[in-house]
């Protein structure tokens, strides 16, 4: 884990390696809008504002059409590489569909269930609509009604951060999940997770790995596998840095993996 001063007199505390990048992220984020002459001071990171007056009617698959509404933020030198743009549809029985455009740094996939085997696993449960309880719809005429939400990605990223949620929070505390993952070297990302099917830009390789050694997030330490110009891999172990074997970075129980398009 990451050792952080928790003060002159106090033990060192551990952070999460996602959480810690997701802050450093906003932060290199606001700071390059600052150099630019583009301050900002909000604390919700990339996303700037939401205007339900300016949504529209757009028809996508099939000729179906839906009420479209974008959050925009003010792009950087950062988000150039890293962000995308996530679409996020809802529907509800006696509605039309509703679809907002949100920026993206990470992606965060849920790799619990025991269909989920592998990468491409992981996406397609992200992408499958799930049931939204209780739902009510704008104008709330209707009371409580059926619906469900499901997200694709509306814009690729240059460089795709992939986040295995491998820690649960319940009843026992905060759980971790050993289980083996498969991701592969080269990662072409299915036409059913794109909101708008293209063949440009779904082929991505992978380039670097974290991977958490430990029970759970307040023990243990990181690794991080990357790759060099060349192919070759080092892993970087605190101070240690060494050459590892391309398979024994890809049978890593890794935690967060780094994918750049090609």
């Amino acid at each position: 884990m990451r050792d952080v001063p928790a003060g002159t007199s106090a033990r060192p505390r551990q952070e999460d390696a996602q959480e810690f990048l997701s802050f450093a992220m906003d932060r290199m984020h606001d700071e390059l809008l600052r150099l630019n002459g583009n301050g900002s001071n909000s604390k919700e990171g990339m996303v700037v504002s939401s205007d339900d007056d300016d949504a529209w009617e757009t028809v996508g698959r099939k000729n179906k059409s839906a009420i479209m509404r974008t959050q925009s933020f003010v792009p950087s030198d950062l988000s150039a590489i890293f962000g995308g743009k996530l679409q996020s549809v809802v529907k509800a029985a006696g509605n039309k569909a509703s679809a907002t455009v949100q920026p993206f740094l990470l992606l965060h996939l849920d790799i619990f269930p025991d269909a989920v085997q592998t990468l491409d696993d992981a996406l397609h449960l992200f992408s499958t609509p799930e049931s939204l309880e209780g739902y009510r719809t704008t104008a709330g005429k209707a009371g409580v009604v059926t619906a469900r939400k499901s997200f694709k990605i509306h814009e690729l990223s240059k460089i795709m951060i992939l986040h295995l949620k491998r820690f649960s929070y319940g009843n026992r505390g905060c759980t971790k999940l050993y289980k083996p993952l498969h991701f592969p070297l080269e990662l072409v990302l299915n036409w059913d997770l794109l909101s708008s099917p293209s063949s440009e830009g779904r082929r991505y390789e992978l380039v670097a790995t974290i991977t958490h050694h430990g029970s759970g997030p307040s023990r243990g330490h990181y690794t991080a596998d990357a790759k060099r110009d060349g192919g070759q891999w080092l892993r970087f172990d605190d101070g240690h840095v060494m050459p590892i074997n391309v398979n024994k970075v890809l049978h890593n129980p890794a935690y967060i993996l780094f994918y750049e398009q090609v």
